[in-house]
């Protein structure tokens, strides 16, 4: 009975083998394929190459004779003059908004600027909120301050909405070994992002800035 068991047991053991080599086999010759498939693609792919032989790329003209060295800067307290919202389709990239400033700004004991002037700026870029609760956010650049060169203006303002990917992601670890409810995190989304008046924005002006 004890030799019958291990005839057995040798015969499945030899099948199993069987089986393993012979999905490995399949394996590899499919994973050859592939490689040489890519190779292929990439080889004859030709289109991106000969569609950017006739264009031709200017590279921006660099200001090196313009000085950067100070770093004496005057601070500019802003707010948006009207609030804004990833959660509407009023935002878009280039979208030029008005703020206004907070308090009077002022350099060589002179005023350059008054409390509740206006000044432009441009949305930069804009992202919408995600799955995985991933943040919308918007990007406030090129402030123009009248009268100043905009070379003399630096700030970016950054504003984004609730961030939920602390929460989703363990969430979605600990649901993995349960498919595919790992995979309903996928619709929890993030915050939308706005800016409302109440936002308190700086920037900063650097008058020794200057050709």
């Amino acid at each position: 009975m004890n030799k019958l068991s291990n005839q057995t047991y040798y015969i499945e053991a030899c099948s199993l083998f069987r089986n393993f080599l012979k999905y490995f086999y399949l394996m590899i010759i499919f994973l050859f394929l592939s490689i040489n498939s890519a190779n292929a693609i990439l080889q004859e792919d030709t289109f991106i190459n000969e569609s950017l032989k006739e264009v031709n790329c200017t590279i921006p003209e660099t200001n090196l004779n313009y000085n950067y060295e100070s770093t004496e800067s005057i601070p500019v307290k802003l707010q948006i003059t009207d609030k804004i919202s990833t959660k509407k389709n009023g935002v878009y990239d280039g979208k030029i908004l008005q703020f206004k400033v907070r308090e009077d700004v002022f350099y060589n004991n002179e005023i350059i600027l008054k409390r509740g002037q206006i000044i432009n700026a441009k949305v930069g870029t804009y992202l919408t909120r995600g799955m995985n609760g991933i943040p919308a956010a918007i990007i406030i650049d090129n402030f123009e301050i009248p009268g100043i060169d905009n070379r003399q203006v630096k700030g970016t303002y950054i504003k984004k909405g609730l961030n939920l990917t602390l929460f989703v992601l363990p969430l979605k670890w600990a649901l993995t070994f349960l498919p595919p409810t790992g995979s309903f995190t996928n619709l929890i989304f993030g915050g939308n992002a706005s800016i409302s008046p109440k936002d308190r924005i700086l920037i900063y002006y650097y008058p020794n800035w200057h050709s």
